[in-house]
């Protein structure tokens, strides 16, 4: 008869910490991400990043429809300011 062979309760560890380094696989976007430590919390964290998105929107299209009468919009700058509130809302909407 064969006897089992006797594994002590710890000796798996030996074995596998010498090809554990640390690290494992991901992408940027799973780095980036938030973490939160309940669903409230993420709840909240998006609402208040709607509620931003809203005052970038709302005085553009109130400013857009204030005077519909007339056929040009004199808009100096408006790359710049563009450019800036699309930085604003690719921070907000990025998740």
């Amino acid at each position: 008869m064969v006897s089992p062979t006797v594994i002590k309760k710890n000796n798996y560890l030996d074995v596998n910490d010498d090809n554990d380094f640390g690290f494992t696989f991901t992408d940027e976007s799973e780095i980036n991400r938030p973490v939160y430590t309940s669903m409230e919390e993420e709840v909240t964290d998006l609402k208040d990043r709607l509620h931003a998105v809203q005052k970038i929107f709302l005085p553009f299209l109130e400013n857009l429809s204030r005077d519909p009468d007339k056929p040009m919009i004199k808009w100096p700058n408006r790359k710049e300011v563009i450019d800036k509130q699309i930085k604003k809302l690719n921070n907000l909407t990025n998740i």
